[in-house]
């Protein structure tokens, strides 16, 4: 490389330039020169030649008429030349790239809050692209899951994402053998285990796994082996498969558990094989080997054992297909087991992965458009930017077409500072999504996403980000791009004359970016308001209990010995009052379940009520203490007498909604009550006499994410003492004074004390279970519109001020000349407050037509009586972004109400 410096500086000493100019000057031009020199030589050229064509190319007398206009601009090409293409293209790309770092390193305010902007939007949008990726389009490592499906007995009246997707071992016999339209058929069904060790148990979720079931996911062991047919055979060596999880969790990783055994529920079974970390199927601790056999046999807490299913389609054959042949199969079973079917059903074959999350699902694409919109906001906020600088520029432009620069190279130059721009916002943006991801996954309800997704920033995640880079220059830099790269020169010299930079066009360019991005903003903000309001809606539904300083827990008792309500009482007696014996401890009870936990459902009879139609109630067994523990208000009668419970006498309590929906207007006290569906586990005849009623309490707590239990009506419910009936599950609520999980290894040791067989499982504080099954998926969703609405106003923000500085600094001569007319400072800040507060008014006229015409899309997500419409909402929204544009219009209109005329007039 040559150094030019020496001759620039000779042939620009008689313009008489301070030092500073100077030496701007010469490092454009030396640069330039660098660049034209290269050119040559690469093209063939002796270096003297060179040197002597680079110095007559540089017009002298055109870069007086710049510097003396204020326009100092280089060209490296005679006017009229065509630009050349192959190496004197990228040679020119290359020279477009470093004159556009040597820009934004002059303008670094400029600079910086571009790449922060573009940052953001783009970070955003590749962390919920990272979520959506990995938990609801990729989330399964296992062979061909695209086409794995499972199904589900889908009853008239039940919602889209409701109906039975447990099954019999009958039914999925049948599955097995008569299906023509999957490729392998698999089943798995809960099996808690009990895994003895030191002084006590332990609880481990397990799975029992039909034969072929590692096959068919195609994942091979980590260590050891999967099951094998042998290991399916009676009287084969008892075995299991341990998940990597529980291995970390329990083993701290020592291989060498591998091949020893383990007594699990009673049975001594060895080790043979532990999974890789992906492989977390059902959401289990272990897996154990089990053929099903026809006949209904029972599974866990003597309730019968079900199926969930697991099909392969074969290729070529669609959903519709499938749930057609899995219609022709269980409409037999339906004929000799119509108790098991509703009146009129559909089989449905649901793709794999839809088993839950539906609400998550809909909030995470909710989430992408929202940063979608986000991302235009920032496109939006610096092509505004562009805009204004390239007003700044225009007669440089000017200056560039005069001497020969065509349309193409002009946009060019912008759309290569853009492409800059981008680069360095992009490499932001992966830092920014590297954190938000974090935040994400800390932040997700809990049970939320399947056990297999590993949520990261993986190649296909970082292909959208490389993407979102190329296309958000080509979004922002397009408008700058043709507004300078226009043929008429006549503009921009005559606005030079007025003082106004950039003219009519360009300003209504500006003025319709700045619409936009409010108008987005606004959304994102009323999106965020809606969903705010349904939180709080549904934060005052009555649950009909006190659930702070619960502890709850369920036994997991030890089937054969815990048969008959005898056994369970001889063991829940002596825990019961061990338990209250622990200092804080203030009540303790049993219970069959824990609200919002469902009961079991049942047909019932009332004496002297012939129904007119099948009645059905809610039944849970609990202890005397049960409705004191809870807090559960009576509306008249009592509640049960420890002689009573102690005795197993046939009283019952029943909730409002039962006497209003049965005995409307009628005393409920003495009336008698049969549960038709208990007499098969019940020592007799089950009819219960009614002794008290109680306040309503939410009894449709379906698991899983969502508000799902909230929004179901309350059901009529029956609770009868625990020591009628031996079956079904075991729970016990402690009420103390400390912290909830304080009092865990308390009541472990009371259990042990009692019974060392017993285990505890899904330990747990009842308010925290509460909140993260019905208000952790709607706080999540609320979380990110408010996160979005807020970085959007931010955006917002900064855009208007920015603009508005730009331009009204631009101005500066036009605000003199009205000074030194005789206007004062007051009316000069209220021309630029009013200039920004109408395009923010305009923003926000058409961001609530949006925001109506959007509000059904968001309706679903609601709570009841929550309208997308809402005008306190949609009042207190508005109010926030005025308040916010006139915030940022003040800053620039004090600036300007404070120019001193006489400097202003010389600013030109």
């Amino acid at each position: 490389m040559l150094d030019w410096r020496e001759e620039i500086a000779r042939r620009l000493s008689s313009l008489k330039l301070d030092r500073t100019r100077e030496n701007e000057i010469i490092e454009e031009l030396s640069q330039h020169l660098d660049d034209r020199y290269c050119e040559l030589i690469s093209g063939g050229a002796a270096d003297d030649d060179a040197r002597r064509d680079v110095l007559m190319e540089l017009n002298f007398e055109d870069l007086v008429a710049q510097e003396r206009s204020g326009l100092v601009r280089e060209t490296s090409r005679k006017p009229g030349a065509p630009e050349k293409s192959g190496h004197g293209f990228f040679a020119s790309l290359g020279q477009d790239m470093r004159y556009a770092l040597r820009q934004l390193q002059r303008n670094p305010g400029f600079a910086v809050v571009a790449i922060i902007t573009l940052g953001l939007g783009i970070g955003a949008s590749t962390a919920i692209f990272s979520v959506i990726d990995n938990v609801l389009l990729e989330p399964f490592p296992y062979k061909d899951a695209g086409h794995i499906i499972y199904p589900r007995v889908h009853g008239a009246t039940q919602g889209p994402d409701e109906g039975r997707q447990g099954f019999s071992s009958d039914e999925l016999l049948d599955f097995l053998r008569q299906n023509h339209s999957l490729d392998g058929v698999i089943g798995t069904t809960d099996d808690p285990v009990l895994y003895k060790h030191g002084a006590g148990v332990e609880w481990l979720y397990g799975a029992d796994m039909t034969p072929g079931s590692f096959e068919f996911f195609g994942m091979p062991a980590l260590y050891g082996r999967v099951f094998q047919p042998a290991d399916y055979q009676l009287g084969a060596p008892p075995v299991f498969v341990l998940r990597y999880k529980a291995w970390k969790a329990r083993f701290n990783g020592d291989a060498n558990v591998l091949n020893k055994v383990f007594v699990l529920n009673g049975t001594a079974r060895t080790l043979i094989g532990i999974m890789p970390p992906r492989f977390g199927w059902y959401d289990a601790d272990v897996w154990i080997p089990k053929t099903p056999h026809p006949g209904m046999s029972t599974g866990f807490a003597g309730l019968p054992e079900r199926w969930f299913i697991l099909g392969r389609l074969k290729p070529r054959v669609s959903l519709a297909q499938a749930s057609a042949d899995l219609n022709g199969i269980v409409n037999p079973l339906a004929k000799l087991r119509p108790q098991d079917y509703p009146a009129q059903f559909q089989m449905f074959a649901v793709p794999f992965g839809h088993s839950g999350g539906e609400h998550l699902e809909s909030t995470m694409y909710t989430a992408l458009g929202a940063v979608g919109l986000l991302l235009l906001i920032a496109c939006v906020n610096v092509a505004n930017l562009m805009l204004a600088r390239a007003t700044s520029r225009e007669k440089e432009f000017a200056l560039r077409a005069v001497l020969g620069a065509g349309q193409a190279r002009l946009a060019r130059l912008l759309l290569v500072e853009s492409l800059v721009l981008a680069i360095g916002g992009a490499a932001l943006g992966v830092l920014i999504a590297w954190g938000g991801l974090k935040f994400i996954v800390a932040t997700m309800p809990p049970d939320s996403i399947p056990a297999e997704s590993v949520i990261g920033l993986n190649a296909l995640v970082l292909a959208f980000t490389l993407v979102l880079a190329v296309l958000t220059p080509l979004i922002f830099g397009l408008a700058p791009a043709l507004q300078a790269a226009r043929r008429d020169l006549n503009d921009p010299l005559r606005d030079m004359g007025r003082g106004v930079i950039g003219g009519f066009r360009t300003a209504r360019l500006r003025d319709a970016a700045v619409v936009v991005e409010v108008a987005v903003s606004l959304t994102l903000l009323v999106g965020a308001g809606l969903l705010m309001h349904s939180f709080l809606a549904m934060r005052e539904v009555n649950l009909g209990l006190q659930a702070d300083h619960i502890f709850k827990t369920t036994l997991l008792l030890p089937p054969d010995r815990y048969k008959t309500a005898e056994q369970v009482s001889a063991f829940v007696r002596p825990v019961l009052a061990r338990v209250n014996a622990i200092p804080g401890v203030t009540d303790a009870a049993e219970s069959s379940s824990v609200p919002p936990n469902n009961s079991r459902d049942t047909k019932i009879e009332i004496s002297g009520k012939p129904p007119e139609k099948q009645w059905r109630a809610q039944v849970q067994n609990v202890s005397e203490t049960y409705f004191q523990a809870l807090r559960i208000p009576f509306e008249t009668g009592r509640g049960f007498t420890e002689t009573e419970i102690n005795d197993a006498r046939k009283v019952a309590v029943v909730n409002r909604k039962f006497v209003s929906t049965y005995l409307s207007g009628e005393d409920p006290i003495g009336r008698r009550v049969r549960l038709l569906e208990l007499e098969s586990v019940a020592d007799s005849l089950p009819s219960f006499e009614i002794v008290g009623v109680v306040d309503d309490v939410s009894n449709q707590g379906a698991p899983g994410y969502g508000r799902g239990g909230l929004q179901a009506p309350i059901e009529p419910q029956v609770w009868i003492p625990y020591t009628v009936t031996g079956s079904g599950e075991r729970s016990l609520v402690v009420r103390s004074v400390q912290t909830p999980m304080s009092v865990m290894e308390e009541v472990q040791q009371a259990v042990w004390a009692t019974d060392p067989g017993v285990a505890l499982m899904y330990p747990d504080a009842l308010d925290q279970m509460i909140s993260r099954r019905w208000y952790a998926g709607p706080r999540f969703a609320l979380l990110m519109m408010m996160i979005f609405g807020g970085v959007g106003l931010i955006l917002v923000t900064v855009g208007v001020y920015s603009v508005l500085a730009y331009t009204t600094a631009q101005r500066t001569h036009e605000i003199g000349v009205r000074m030194a007319l005789g206007a004062e400072r007051a009316n000069v800040a209220h021309l630029v407050i009013v200039e920004g507060v109408r395009l923010v008014l305009a923003g926000v006229g058409v961001g609530l037509v949006v925001s109506l015409l959007l509000g059904r899309a968001v309706e679903a997500e609601l709570w009841p009586g929550v309208k997308p419409y809402d005008p306190m909402t949609l009042a207190s929204t508005v109010v926030l972004l005025l308040a916010t544009g006139v915030l940022a219009c003040w800053i620039p209109a004090s600036r300007a109400a404070r120019v001193d005329p006489m400097v202003a007039l010389r600013y030109e």
